[in-house]
């Protein structure tokens, strides 16, 4: 009995930890209404609803002393679905590349498919009807779990070359632990084809383990992303500390347009104030020959020439960017 009410405390703290987490969300899109925020309140949203929703079989479960069917395992896995699909969405917020733009894409559209034609079949068909389809189910979710580990594999791997720490940790674990979950759904669906349900139990009684980790990474990392960059000039009067915080917000607005990384704004914050290679390379401790294609890309972003191209484009002198020299 104590076992069961430290896990159902855990799924208490998972839940407080993921509303914390979507507050910081709110707040910071009613502070900066962008489509990044907007996209993390979704993401934690999903977190929720699937998060609650785990709590409850385990509840129904475990002390209430019920059965989880085909049809609420089905349901969970078209939840777990939409979680990956805002996952994806939010994984291009953070590593926007446009190399990546087909297979998310790709990915999204499988994603939804999927979620979509599992709830008809799960509503319209019984029991014993969605038996015949098993293996329609299972091509369907081995296909999903490939499509969506290559498409967050692919971020991942972009973060470990732009040396983005924080968002590679934070990415690697989330996708991690949403892929084991989706296997724990999974794992049980089979389980049931063949009639045991204590084969289907014991992946999931390890998902609140997932989901306290999620919750934590989560909270801490929309806190000090989103939350703390949306308010950290708040309250700042006039003078050069208010003209710092409207620079910052145009930089913010052109990152947001661009699909500029956290990683490549720094390099504009720095360009703008005069920096040289050299001088970039030393405050950021990378090489010149990494500083350089950090800017290329950059420059190729914005669709400047030059330096001051991207000055002037932050600076809102549209015209100035199209006549810049190299």
């Amino acid at each position: 009995m104590i076992v069961k009410e430290i896990i159902l405390a855990c799924y208490l703290i998972c839940i407080i930890g993921i509303v914390f987490g979507l507050t910081c969300g709110v707040l910071a899109h009613l502070q900066k209404k962008t489509e990044y925020n907007k996209i993390v309140t979704m993401f934690l949203l999903m977190l929720l609803v699937i998060c609650v929703y785990d709590l409850s079989i385990y509840y129904y479960n475990y002390v209430i002393g019920g059965f989880s069917s085909l049809e609420v395992m089905r349901i969970g896995n078209c939840l777990i679905a939409a979680t990956m699909y805002f996952w994806i969405k939010f994984q291009w917020k953070i590593i926007p590349r446009q190399a990546l733009s087909l297979l998310d894409g790709a990915v999204r559209k499988y994603l939804i498919f999927y979620a979509v034609l599992w709830i008809v079949l799960t509503l319209f068909l019984r029991p014993e009807q969605l038996y015949t389809v098993k293996w329609l189910l299972l091509s369907t979710d081995v296909l999903l779990i490939v499509a969506f580990a290559t498409a967050s594999i692919a971020h991942i791997v972009y973060a470990a070359v732009a040396k983005e720490n924080l968002n590679f940790y934070y990415m690697s674990v989330t996708t991690a632990l949403l892929i084991w979950n989706y296997i724990s759904y999974f794992w049980s669906e089979t389980s049931v084809y063949w009639g045991n349900s204590g084969f289907m139990r014991a992946p999931m009684d390890l998902t609140v383990v997932f989901w306290l980790a999620i919750s934590i990474f989560t909270a801490f990392y929309i806190y000090k992303i989103c939350f703390v960059k949306a308010y950290e000039n708040l309250g700042e009067g006039t003078g050069e500390k208010g003209t710092h915080k409207d620079l910052k917000t145009r930089i913010d607005e052109i990152c947001e347009m661009y699909k500029i990384t956290p990683r490549e704004k720094e390099f504009i914050e720095l360009i703008y104030k005069g920096k040289s290679n050299k001088e970039i390379a030393e405050e950021l401790f990378l090489s010149e020959s990494t500083v350089k294609t950090h800017i290329y890309n950059i420059f190729r972003k914005l669709d400047v020439k030059n330096r001051v191209g991207v000055i002037c484009l932050v600076n809102g002198e549209t015209e100035d960017v199209e006549n810049s020299e190299v």
